[in-house]
């Protein structure tokens, strides 16, 4: 797992007024709505005596602890102790919790979870410039799963699966061949041409994949003669090593009358069914993370899943890989939170320390024996 990345926390529509406990990389999170109705997220754990922000309620656009009603803003500012001191409106500066940067984007709500500045920040990319033109169906499906987010990020990526795993995939030619490719240190691109029954291919028939590490999302964009375009848009948030958090969104153009109930047919199929027959496998492939190359024997279809695992493992040594045992070793003792971009402007000054990170060396070293 890896900070300084922007991740999928829940479905904007679906905040409302009470705040909402949201648990992403091994931390728990609150996310809440402030007086102007935009939304803000803080470490869930309050930095007097521990309790859950979560658990308390908005009020006057701040959230109250559930404890002793401290109130926190949307920067993560205590701006009220009503009781045990005697300055309650002048909090000391420590009385402040993590407050990390959220966009909306895709109906969802993206928190960046890091300590990069505003101008180091990579943007949310526009992977699906077509969810803002209207033209499209959209339905979003949100689930949990026991299953390592690399694993599943390497599935959306993996074209030839479909045949074996998915019922409504046995009628599609198998094989495919690599036809179009672009590679850079955050984006994979790459055009799946199908073959037909003697072998042949063309490049109007098959599946385009692209995924980004920025936000590790994953699009699909399904081409079939006969067969309505389709958009699927898979993010996964780590909850935690063996945990995931997926927001599917699945998008069908909006042409003739049978459109809209052939969409809704999509999302249901797609919830309680093809999600299903992913998860059935995944949870049992091994290991339950992301294979060394050494370990598997890949084939031409593999590259681009491949290529999906080495630049997130990159993009995690550089930016800043959470040293998972070393925090687990001080789970139910102390208090680690996710750094935010505070914890590099004003780096004094915070009751709760941050969680261990690989050191950089350590993690090149890593990504290297995962070849």
């Amino acid at each position: 797992m890896f900070i300084n990345n922007w991740y999928a926390a829940c479905i904007a529509d679906q905040l409302g007024n009470d705040p909402q406990r949201v648990r992403m990389l091994d931390r728990a999170f609150v996310l809440f709505r402030d007086g102007s109705g935009s939304i803000k997220c803080l470490s869930d754990t309050c930095c007097h005596r521990g309790a859950s922000l979560s658990a308390g309620k908005c009020q006057d656009g701040t959230l109250k602890c559930p404890q002793h009603g401290w109130e926190y803003n949307g920067a993560g500012k205590c701006t009220l102790i009503p009781a045990g001191t005697r300055h309650g409106t002048k909090p000391p500066k420590k009385a402040r919790v993590p407050a990390y940067p959220v966009e909306e984007k895709y109906g969802l709500v993206f928190v960046f979870l890091g300590d990069m500045s505003e101008d180091e920040r990579p943007a949310i990319p526009d992977i699906v410039p077509e969810y803002e033109t209207g033209e499209w169906h959209a339905g979003v499906i949100s689930r949990t799963e026991d299953i390592n987010y690399m694993r599943l990020s390497e599935n959306y990526n993996d074209p030839c699966h479909v045949h074996y795993v998915h019922e409504f995939g046995q009628w599609l030619p198998k094989g495919v061949t690599i036809e179009e490719h672009e590679l850079t240190d955050t984006y994979v691109k790459a055009f799946h041409a199908a073959w037909d029954a003697d072998g042949n291919w063309t490049s109007d028939v098959g599946l385009l994949v692209e995924y980004s590490v920025i936000g590790c999302m994953s699009r699909n964009t399904n081409y079939q003669r006969d067969y309505p375009e389709i958009i699927v848009l898979a993010t996964v948030t780590p909850m935690d090593e063996r945990n995931t958090q997926i927001f599917m969104i699945l998008m069908q153009l909006k042409e003739g009358e049978e459109s809209a109930a052939q969409h809704a047919a999509l999302v249901d199929m797609t919830e309680n069914q093809v999600m299903d027959e992913d998860n059935v496998v995944l949870k049992t492939t091994r290991p339950r993370q992301a294979a060394s190359p050494a370990e598997e024997l890949l084939v031409e279809s593999d590259v681009t899943l491949a290529q999906v695992r080495k630049i997130t493992g990159e993009y995690a040594a550089r930016h800043g890989e959470i040293d998972v045992r070393a925090l687990e070793e001080i789970r139910d003792t102390h208090i680690r939170v996710i750094p935010c971009p505070e914890h590099r402007s004003d780096p004094t000054g915070w009751v709760h320390k941050t969680v261990p990170l690989l050191e950089k060396k350590r993690a090149e070293a890593d990504l290297r024996a995962a070849g």
